[in-house]
């Protein structure tokens, strides 16, 4: 299993959205989704890059093939995804055209609608989806996305801020959103107390 690969970029091919890079002596192709595709073209050819990857290959379909990701928990995520019925691999890596925690978002908040949004995703794979996956994706749901290399606040923070909703009688998806939407802010907040005042704020009657 081929779990991530670091070395330098030798290629980047905009339109098979694959990226090749050096490693050991090797250069892997790895197939990256629609989401990822500005990070992968703001890297320069011999620039040291790593990516998480998943190894696919089956009787069916022999010829591996390698899907990367730039983070950890997105690569996560793509595992999750491919494991609902009737999304392979191949279907998934076309799907993921926005971030992942909107994704999940999405997904936690049952929004079928903007799942449908998606290439390949039609109005009996979005419940499925929903169905085979909520309540599994709050972490992911709960990530900001930090292709621009900003700081994000610590999984603690996320964790006991949707703890703390709870247990003032929000749902847990309902308490996923509204962490979710504190830490969309631009600069997200970084302490539990700053994304709790940031929530009741937003939930605050208007005067």
């Amino acid at each position: 299993m081929i779990a991530a690969l670091n070395g330098p970029l030798v290629r980047w091919d905009a339109e098979r959205s694959s990226l090749w890079i050096l490693a050991g002596g090797i250069t892997y192709e790895v197939h990256m989704p629609a989401f990822a595709a500005d990070w992968a073209a703001g890297h320069q050819p011999g620039e040291e890059v790593q990516v998480f990857t998943y190894y696919h290959a089956t009787e069916r379909q022999p010829l591996p093939t390698l899907y990367g990701f730039p983070h950890l928990a997105e690569r996560e995520f793509f595992r999750k995804f491919i494991e609902v019925p009737d999304v392979g691999p191949a279907k998934a890596v076309r799907a993921l055209t926005r971030p992942v925690s909107e994704i999940a978002g999405w997904i936690e908040a049952e929004d079928q609608r903007s799942l449908r949004q998606l290439p390949g995703i039609g109005e009996r794979l979005a419940q499925t989806i929903v169905a085979h996956l909520r309540g599994k994706v709050v972490q992911e749901a709960l990530l900001r996305d930090a292709l621009d290399g900003e700081r994000e606040p610590t999984p603690d923070v996320r964790d006991d801020a949707v703890e703390a909703l709870v247990a003032l009688q929000y749902t847990r998806r309902e308490a996923a959103n509204l962490v979710a939407d504190a830490l969309s802010a631009d600069p997200p907040p970084q302490t539990l107390e700053d994304v709790l005042r940031s929530v009741l704020e937003q939930r605050a009657p208007s005067a």
